[in-house]
């Protein structure tokens, strides 16, 4: 039995990805189609990237991942990144597939990406449109089926790596991002668990946030009750802010008169 996941920003409201799992199971009735990430923010391919780099340890060898949300920019910005958004690649990770356009997933994934990377062939300009079920549902037939990469790729070196932001510190401060905001309102960082460690250990240390100063490291959600603030160190070992049973956008957004936005930066400042 195949397995082949979906990534996309097409969400359940519409009816595009019952189309995409309609044509996936006419061509592969006994395949296992999972959604990995079907509700990602539009054009937040970052997300999407954060989701599937999750995900794919958990997947045996030879899954077949669909990752359809392209990366939408100013034409200045998308040409300096070497973006090309009609382009589309296939390479293997981990022993398993990735059929992406060319927006740099394959380094958000794994700064170190070396494997070999193939642009895909397709008939017609119209199937850019829906290129998801139009070409990647098509070229995931084709490798189910084993038909050899030379009757629908080439290999190409000349394709778009995109990196994720690292943490860095200083002296006095270890910084992360924001990398991940999940259904529940739980803030995901950058910042690991050996960095925290290395940099901080048991020095005093405080995270400010525009409504809330975090002193402590907690274990799990249910060290505090509902309504407080939580930081730990979830499944990833990446640094998560919560706030049991609401978003943590309340303690991480600041309010003016004019107007709102998100934190996005997050500054462990260090003690002696």
């Amino acid at each position: 039995m195949s397995i082949i996941t979906i990534t996309t920003d097409l969400g359940y409201r519409d009816p595009y990805l019952a189309m995409v799992k309609g044509i996936l199971y006419s061509k592969q009735p006994n395949a296992k189609i999972v959604d990995l990430a079907c509700d990602v923010n539009p054009h937040a391919h970052n997300e999407g990237a954060f989701a599937l780099r999750s995900a794919l340890p958990y997947f045996p060898q030879e899954t077949i991942h669909l990752f359809a949300i392209k990366f939408l920019n100013s034409t200045d910005t998308i040409k300096n990144l070497s973006i090309d958004n009609t382009r589309y690649l296939l390479s293997k990770f981990n022993n398993q597939y990735i059929i992406c356009p060319d927006n740099g997933l394959f380094t958000l994934i794994d700064k170190t990406f070396n494997e070999p990377v193939y642009q895909l062939y397709f008939d017609s300009e119209k199937q850019h449109t829906f290129y998801l079920r139009d070409i990647f549902a098509e070229i995931a037939n084709k490798l189910v089926n084993k038909v050899p990469l030379e009757e629908y790729c080439a290999e190409t070196q000349d394709y778009c790596k995109l990196y994720a932001f690292e943490s860095f510190s200083t002296p006095s401060n270890l910084q992360g991002m924001v990398l991940y905001e999940d259904d529940f309102g739980n803030l995901i960082t950058t910042i690991t668990k050996q960095e925290f460690e290395k940099q901080v250990g048991n020095k005093r240390f405080s995270i400010a946030l525009p409504s809330q100063n975090i002193t402590k490291i907690h274990n799990t959600y249910d060290d505090v009750k509902i309504g407080d603030v939580v930081c730990f160190f979830n499944s990833m070992d990446l640094l998560e802010i919560s706030l049991l049973g609401q978003s943590a956008n309340k303690v991480a957004v600041k309010k003016t008169v004019l107007s709102k936005y998100k934190i996005d930066r997050i500054i462990v400042d260090i003690y002696d």
